[in-house]
């Protein structure tokens, strides 16, 4: 048992840690951007690769997308979610209807369970949704996977819940493919919340998709990282280590570009992007990795970049979050799964597994592992 005697050992365990932090951060250099050179080339920091972001009269449609999902039933062999995908589309910073009949946020249940396969688990996940839903979603038959095809740790609960968020990512990209498709024109520019890099063993052909709808008309395709872990080969964070360079070069630009960063390597069909940084407004209290579809930034010259993301930084005056474009503020409000929210539709669930009599052999399912959210709530 942990005894706290007067808060002394708090307050003398925390100026331990600060003085760790204070020497460890100061006695690091920026270094350069630090990537798998098997499948990037990265590019050397350089103050010359600072590019002011002006504003722009060009009036092209800028779309975001995000999702969001939230369990409604945990146990170690099943998990059942609450799926939310949304999108908004914007011209001039003016919202504008989408031309389809789409829905703007669609919703849907998913059940993913497991089974054992020799010495690998498999996953399969079933979706459960409105009739006018299903056209957008994934089809059931990708959303299968095992650990050993994942590279997860065979029976972990961190597994179940990374397969489990599988249908709400790849309707990400059903979606996005639809929007490009139905909704914006050449030149227009979608930008998905996150990056463009792949991250289950089928997503690769819905990410293949909606890049070749991308490429077909011509509708810039973007990703913007709430959180990025990159560094640099110092150890230092990638985001910090340019905003540093910033202040040490004294930079005059109240909205910039570094870029370029890092771009794919053509075998590196995971993630087809050139990567750069980018702070959007004078008051952004950071910056952001910002990445755009390889094949179109290849053939994008210095100021084609820059015009997208003057348009990007036109929607980032949002005084609750400067620096961070509305539109993504926007979606992520309309796609999360908020936990109060999340009762409601678990009344209605664990009701009707109850009508069907198997409620006696699910709740115990349930406690196995929903112990760390009732000790959270103490």
């Amino acid at each position: 048992m942990l005894c706290i005697v007067n808060g002394g050992l708090y307050i003398k365990s925390i100026r331990e840690i600060a003085e760790i932090l204070s020497s460890d951060i100061s006695q690091r250099k920026l270094g350069n951007p630090f990537f798998n050179e098997k499948n990037y080339k990265s590019y050397p920091l350089d103050e010359k690769n600072f590019h002011e972001i002006k504003a722009s009269k060009n009036q092209k449609k800028l779309a975001f997308i995000d999702g969001g999902n939230q369990e409604l039933l945990p146990a170690p062999e099943y998990s059942v979610q609450l799926n939310r995908v949304y999108f908004n589309i914007f011209r001039n910073n003016e919202r504008i209807a989408p031309r389809s009949n789409i829905s703007q946020r669609i919703e849907f249940l998913s059940f993913t369970s497991s089974k054992m396969d020799g010495k690998n688990i498999e996953f399969q996940t079933k979706i459960a949704a409105e009739e006018d839903f299903l056209k957008y979603l994934p089809n059931e038959k990708d959303l299968k996977a095992s650990t050993h095809d994942e590279e997860i740790e065979t029976g972990t609960q961190a597994g179940m819940e990374r397969m489990a968020s599988m249908a709400r990512r790849f309707s990400e990209w059903t979606i996005a493919e639809h929007m490009i498709d139905s909704e914006l024109d050449s030149g227009d520019i979608i930008i998905k919340d996150g990056s463009l890099q792949t991250s289950h063993t089928n997503e690769y052909k819905y990410v293949d998709n909606v890049f070749k709808k991308a490429l077909e008309k011509k509708v810039i395709f973007a990703g913007l990282s709430k959180t990025c872990r990159l560094t640099t080969d110092t150890q230092i964070s990638l985001v910090d280590s340019i905003q540093r360079l910033a202040e040490e070069s004294n930079l005059s630009y109240d909205k910039w570009c570094y870029y370029p960063v890092a771009k794919s390597k053509e075998e590196n069909s995971n993630h087809r992007a050139l990567i750069m940084i980018v702070k959007l407004n004078k008051h952004a209290y950071t910056s952001f990795r910002f990445e755009i579809l390889k094949e179109q930034a290849d053939k994008m010259n210095k100021d084609d970049i820059l015009e997208v993301l003057s348009l990007v930084a036109d929607n980032s005056r949002d005084i609750r979050l400067p620096g961070y474009p509305y539109g993504l503020i926007d979606a992520d409000m309309w796609a999360r799964v908020k936990n109060d929210e999340l009762e409601g539709y678990k009344t209605k669930l664990y009701s009707e597994l109850s009508r069907k009599g198997v409620w006696s052999k699910v709740n115990p399912l349930m406690k196995i592992v929903d112990t760390h959210e009732k000790l959270d709530n103490k």
